[in-house]
């Protein structure tokens, strides 16, 4: 142990804290304090990580942030990571590659990974020589024979110019056929086509008897129609194989929803609903292409399995959906039973993390913004500690929080992103907009997450209870400033609206937030009041219970309702529904 671990020890010693003491006040891991105060930094899962928790534990014990922060810096400054960008030229080069599936790719792979291990070798005798840039992706090797999968999964290889706002992809899709129907089009729901010059198609093929076939195929808005070559039987397989390209659209700093999810700003880029996603399948109207529209979530998806590669520019940081593991810049993330897959990548991001039960979270925030982000991070650590109580277990080992430039706060799952907005008005005090927005947003690993639900017809299924839930999270830990939270979120704004209308009835997000927040919550209120504690939370247990990996509807929860209260609703249905919801 040598200056850093002394001083950390020293002055956990003066404050006659133990460890497990500290751990349990600031929730940095045991393990993670053991490390700092031993100088073990190898045992953290990156360099911006083990700084993260330094500056949480020195801010704790009272020490000069600046000068703890700089000595750790002197004292790993040969093994921190280069941050420089990789040149023009190779950037090209990575990202015109166009990689194929198939036996070669195969016995690629294995060279790729024996050559890896030679290199890992040599780097570590050469203690820690500079990183060489990572090439552009390596191939995805197809199974064969094609396997049987009994769900939906997406496999992504993604090459991602951080410099140029371009990303390169390869994707594959298993789906079995679940309905009783037997299908002679699958179709995909293709988002960032309504942004002119955004997606482009390369190449597309089918594999439903194990040969890999050119589908015809057409596109209409953000609908992609692929004509398979022969029929699909119920509980067949079928395998697509997609290459496109994504060249980003720039982010308005004042935009919100949709159109504040997907592109680049200037210190992140943003990436949500930005792959073609199998629309879902209703048995009484077939598939479920959608429509784009500016106002609230025009995304209805169900629930997938996610293996996503992220090969980056050197030196920038990847916040995604599911469980991550990463080599300078090469990122993986997989997720089981995901609703959908979204990443936020920056040069400049600074990572805190806490541990709540099984689940770690994780905040990656701007530099000007530490404070905020330390807040968000602690907001959302009690939000899914008490949503957790409340609602059941959340289905993830990690939790992130990623800033992002943009007005407002998107939900997708195990992954959200908050405004920086938000976070450049945090002002010391509890009454202040990011706290309520990470609440909210952490609610929606509930609803939305794990039980789904038509936003584009139902939007108030999942932003009705979010909204009530931040009202929930400062009724347990902020009670002094519920009435201000009332104030803030909704009394103020005066709202109307019947919150069971339809995205497309909205002619602006004011008119949305009114009806489907506000009023939500109000509803939510006055619902909870009708059926008392016990069985309002009761409810809300068992709605995620039954109905979880589902897109559960209007009907599903009034139904439900009426099994846990008497309570005549018909005064609540006609004071916020535009018509009467029977169970």
């Amino acid at each position: 142990m040598s200056e850093l671990g002394e001083r950390l020890q020293a002055a956990r010693e003066e404050k006659e804290l133990t460890r497990e003491q500290v751990a349990e006040e600031t929730r940095i891991p045991l393990n993670y304090l053991e490390a700092l105060e031993s100088e073990s930094f190898d045992s953290f899962t990156s360099p911006v990580h083990a700084r993260g928790f330094l500056r949480n534990y020195a801010t704790y014990l009272g020490l000069d942030l600046d000068d703890v922060l700089g000595v750790y810096d002197q004292m790993t400054q040969g093994h921190r990571p280069r941050r420089d960008l990789i040149s023009p030229s190779q950037a090209t080069a990575g990202s015109s590659r166009r990689l194929m599936w198939g036996t070669d790719a195969l016995l690629g792979l294995v060279l790729v990974v024996l050559v890896a291990l030679v290199v890992f070798s040599v780097r570590q005798r050469q203690n820690h020589a500079e990183p060489i840039p990572t090439p552009g992706p390596t191939a995805l090797p197809t199974p064969t024979p094609l396997p049987v999968y009994e769900g939906t999964s997406y496999d992504m290889n993604v090459y991602l110019n951080y410099p140029e706002h371009k990303l390169d992809v390869q994707q594959r899709i298993d789906y079995t056929n679940v309905t009783s129907e037997t299908l002679d089009t699958i179709v995909l729901n293709v988002h960032p086509n309504h942004s002119r010059n955004t997606f482009q198609l390369d190449d597309i093929k089918v594999d439903l008897d194990g040969e890999q076939v050119q589908p015809e195929t057409s596109i209409l808005d953000v609908r992609l129609t692929v004509n398979l070559p022969r029929p699909l039987a119920p509980n067949e397989h079928v395998a697509m194989f997609l290459e496109y390209t994504l060249d980003l659209p720039r982010i308005n700093p004042g935009e919100e929803f949709s159109g504040a999810s997907f592109g680049y700003s200037k210190q992140a880029v943003s990436l949500g609903n930005w792959y073609p996603v199998l629309a879902p399948y209703r048995e009484d109207g077939g598939w479920y292409g959608l429509k784009y529209f500016p106002v609230g979530d025009p995304f209805v998806t169900e629930v997938a399995d996610y293996n996503v590669t992220i090969t980056t520019t050197q030196g920038v940081v990847i916040a995604g959906t599911g469980l991550e593991s990463h080599e300078g810049n090469l990122w993986n993330f997989r997720a089981e039973k995901a609703r959908s897959f979204a990443f936020a990548a920056s040069d400049r991001y600074e990572v805190a993390s806490t541990q709540v039960g099984d689940v770690a979270v994780h905040s990656y925030f701007f530099p000007a913004n530490q404070d905020a982000g330390e807040v968000a991070l602690e907001t959302a650590a009690q939000a899914i500690e008490m949503f957790t109580e409340l609602y059941g277990p959340y289905p993830y080992r990690d939790y992130r929080v990623a800033e992002t430039e943009f007005a407002g706060g998107m939900e997708f799952s195990g992954l959200t992103f908050l405004g920086s907005v938000f976070y450049d008005e945090y002002d010391g005090t509890t009454r202040t907009p990011l706290i309520p927005l990470a609440a909210h947003e952490a609610s929606h690993q509930w609803f939305y997450g794990l039980v789904g639900n038509d936003q584009l017809t139902q939007p108030w299924l999942d932003e009705s209870p979010a909204e009530y839930s931040a009202f929930l999270y400062y009724e347990r830990y902020l009670p002094e400033d519920t009435d201000w939270w009332w104030f803030y979120a909704v009394d103020q704004w005066v709202p109307t609206g019947k919150i069971d209308s339809l995205v497309y009835e909205f002619r602006d997000n004011r008119e949305y937030f009114d009806a489907v927040y506000r009023r939500g919550a109000q509803f939510m209120r006055d619902l909870r009041a009708a059926m008392g504690d016990p069985a309002f939370f009761g409810f809300l247990e068992e709605y995620q219970r039954r109905y979880m990996y589902q897109l559960a509807t209007s009907r599903d929860f009034f139904s439900l309702v009426q099994e846990y209260t008497t309570a005549d609703l018909i005064p609540l249905q006609e004071e916020y529904f535009r018509q009467r919801i029977l169970p």
